[in-house]
């Protein structure tokens, strides 16, 4: 069975990196973002899960309410130093003390990662960036504690996201303001549930208000940095593309900027760049020129999700802490130089 020892080495940090990171504090004690995925990363490859018995038997306290974080281990951990540090400004302000575990798991795996779930070993669970496969199968188990899903559909259990709708409608307005009438779209060829629901709502959106995206104005790429790359090339490739260019993914956003920035190509005088934010207004608010987005809050989102465990837990009936809330959190919109009104 793998140590916390075992984690350090792999990730080649110390130990007490790695446990600042499975307390959930990485952003409070300014862990680097690579050093975050290092740790993450070597966690999933060995199955490392904190011992949480063994942490219960060292306290002579009143044991804390246990609360789990799964997560998937991909692209979208780069959102999740952001996500913890809205659970613990919540906690805070609630001046409530728990203990969090963070849970990796693969994406259409997390099957593999949910014992402790069907045990009942957790007080509360919240669950991020499921698939439709994992989605199905959390639907199928019954389990007697609190459960919430992010950007998730369920009647079953209880959701916090931020509408899809509304994430388009505000893209397709700001080009609608600036009077264009066609735009190129960069997109994930392999695109998750919720980012494929986004452009979906987004080329919806368009289409009401006048907007032409032509086949080929459509840059499809691998979600990842070098997918960016890729992207703002093929933009390049283009015989007279369209000036606006709007990108599902900040992240993907951040490397074509680099490109572009790389290839002699002005933003915005030569292009107009918005992309839906993912990670965080802080990433894209430093790039050369900052980046306007259409910010999906993962600090509200998390202490919403973590507030509705709590108030589940207050409840004195079992079947008053099982029965789900659904909140709808309103994305933000931060007005940069690569797209100005």
């Amino acid at each position: 069975m793998a140590t916390i020892k075992d984690v350090a080495n792999l990730a080649n940090v110390s130990m007490t990196t790695v446990s600042i990171v499975i307390n959930g504090k990485a952003k409070e004690r300014k862990i680097p973002q690579r050093t975050y995925n290092k740790v993450m990363e070597a966690m999933n490859a060995l199955n490392y899960h904190p011992n949480l018995s063994a942490r219960r038997l060292r306290s002579t306290a009143t044991p804390k309410p246990i609360i789990a974080l799964y997560w998937p281990l991909d692209y979208r951990t780069n959102m999740l130093a952001s996500f913890l540090h809205g659970i613990q400004s919540e906690l805070n302000e609630m001046n409530y003390s728990c203990e969090l575990v963070i849970r990796t798991y693969q994406n259409n795996e997390i099957a593999k990662d949910t014992n402790e779930i069907i045990k009942n070993t957790y007080d509360g669970v919240i669950i991020g960036a499921t698939s439709l496969s994992d989605l199905e199968y959390l639907e199928s188990l019954n389990p007697r504690i609190p459960l919430v899903l992010i950007n998730r559909e369920s009647q079953k259990y209880s959701t916090v996201s931020v509408n899809h709708d509304d994430v388009a409608n505000k893209g397709a307005q700001l080009l609608s303001k600036k009077g264009y009438q066609q735009v190129s779209i960069v997109i994930a060829n392999n695109p998750y549930v919720g980012a494929s629901l986004r452009t979906k709502a987004f080329l919806n959106a368009c289409a009401q208000n006048g907007i032409t995206i032509e086949k080929e104005h459509i840059i499809e790429i691998p979600n990842s940095t070098e997918g960016g790359i890729l992207a703002a090339k093929r933009y390049c490739e283009m015989d007279h593309p369209p000036k606006a260019l709007f990108c599902e993914s900040d992240s993907i956003a951040l490397s074509m900027i680099y490109q572009f920035n790389k290839m002699g190509v002005k933003i915005p005088e030569d292009i107009e760049l918005l992309s839906i934010g993912l990670t965080g207004p802080e990433s894209t608010m430093y790039s050369t020129p900052p980046i306007t987005i259409i910010n999906m809050p993962s600090e509200k989102i998390a202490a919403t999700a973590i507030s509705i465990i709590i108030d589940s837990l207050n409840q004195d009936n079992t079947d008053d802490k099982l029965s789900p809330t659904h909140k709808t959190i309103e994305p933000e919109i931060y007005i940069r130089d690569s797209f100005m009104l």
